[in-house]
């Protein structure tokens, strides 16, 4: 779907560019407050390598999110928000979902210029600062705003994961099958295996656990109360795997 951004006094429309073949994907959703910009943060501090890459998806995530909560109905109650990352080996996309507003995301005028701030415009300069490119895409109720980042042009190391990060991702892609809305991901720091059920939104919520197969244990024993699902979701994992 096509991207609207306005830059000075001239808007241009413009599809978002494809990104490479995904190599590793994930999604998860926060609760539309100022305070889930710290969980974003430590979500991703664990979920990608120590880097200055990492750095900038950090700070480009911080600030899309920001934007949601403040210039959206993600921030009004009851509102959420999503967060998406997209990495292959030369690009990571960071995507923040809201729930749409009246105005359309605009970079904002430099000091001394006479044109009127756009929606978050001042957040919006830094990351047309940051980012190798971004744009946004909407429908009613509905808005995405992306950032790239040129991961290994800054730096940014391979991924790793526990036998290796092929498997990882095709195991997590069978686990989110057998347990829809839940978010599977290496903790590269913590060195642990993590997931969020539907719902969750803070470490707090987490469910964690040192191997994968442990980990798929306590989501059987937790996702069926979470979500009233029964042993739907355990027999579709055992035939999906």
């Amino acid at each position: 779907m096509p991207a609207s951004c306005v830059t000075g006094l001239r808007e241009i429309t413009v599809a978002p560019p494809k990104p490479s073949p995904c190599t590793a994907w994930w999604t998860r959703h926060f609760r539309g407050g100022t305070d889930q910009v710290v969980e974003v943060r430590h979500w991703l501090e664990d979920l990608l390598p120590d880097c200055a890459a990492r750095g900038d998806v950090i700070l480009l995530a911080s600030e899309l999110c920001t934007n949601a909560i403040v210039h959206s109905r993600s921030g009004e109650a009851g509102g959420q928000f999503s967060v998406d990352i997209d990495w292959v080996p030369t690009l990571a996309r960071v995507v923040v979902g809201d729930q749409g507003s009246a105005t359309a995301p605009a970079i904002a005028a430099a000091p001394g210029d006479a044109v009127q701030l756009g929606e978050s415009g001042r957040g919006l300069l830094l990351v047309d600062g940051v980012a190798d490119d971004w744009g946004s895409a909407s429908r009613p109720h509905r808005r995405w705003v992306w950032a790239d980042v040129q991961w290994q042009d800054r730096g940014g190391p391979l991924l790793a994961a526990p036998g290796g990060l092929d498997a990882a991702i095709a195991g997590n892609a069978m686990i989110r099958k057998a347990f829809p809305g839940t978010s599977i991901w290496w903790g590269q720091s913590t060195r642990a295996w993590w997931a969020a059920v539907p719902g969750s939104t803070n470490t707090h919520n987490l469910i964690c656990a040192p191997t994968r197969d442990s980990l798929i244990r306590s989501l059987g024993r937790t996702y069926p109360r979470a979500t009233g699902r029964g042993e739907t979701a355990r027999y579709h994992f055992a035939t999906c795997c």
